[in-house]
């Protein structure tokens, strides 16, 4: 059985100043737009969001049924302060839970800014079994990676 937490990180600079940065990550209401998948979304206030997504997860998974599953979710932005956002996002996917803590901390570079992330993910019982079948920690990672490769074409824009 896998490990109940994966942890992943990670770090990419953006030409936007630093403000820029975090006027966007710290509005839930665009920041949502960025995310790759979401299939709809409902602003619930200013730190809060419910999210429906849709994820492909491929071949790789040998039963049908689990190859796209769709996630309810709600993202919540935890404390933002200084250069430093933390969101927790609480949900079900494959029915199961799924917990992620991600921190996002910006670094003014002059103009530029460096942007460093860690994401922690908790899965509930039913996608640790599945860890059997497929490879959660690559799925997950993946999610994770295109998530912020979502944040990265927001701010390049």
């Amino acid at each position: 059985m896998m490990s109940k937490e994966l942890r992943y990180s990670g770090s990419f600079t953006v030409n936007k100043p630093r403000e820029e940065v975090m006027d966007l990550i710290t509005d839930l209401s665009r920041a949502v737009e960025c995310i790759p998948n979401v299939v709809n979304h409902e602003v619930l206030d200013r730190n809060k969001a419910r999210v429906r997504f849709r994820v492909d997860l491929g071949d790789e998974v040998p039963i049908a049924e689990l190859r796209r599953i769709t996630t309810d979710a709600t993202i919540e932005i935890v404390s933002a302060a200084n250069d430093e956002v933390r969101y927790k996002v609480d949900g079900r996917a494959a029915g199961s839970a799924i917990s992620i803590l991600l921190m996002i901390r910006v670094l003014d570079k002059g103009g530029s800014s460096q942007i460093d992330w860690d994401a922690t993910a908790n899965l509930g019982r039913l996608l640790q079994m599945m860890g059997r079948f497929i490879n959660i920690d690559s799925l997950v990672k993946k999610i994770s990676e295109d998530t912020i490769n979502g944040f990265i074409n927001c701010l390049s824009r």
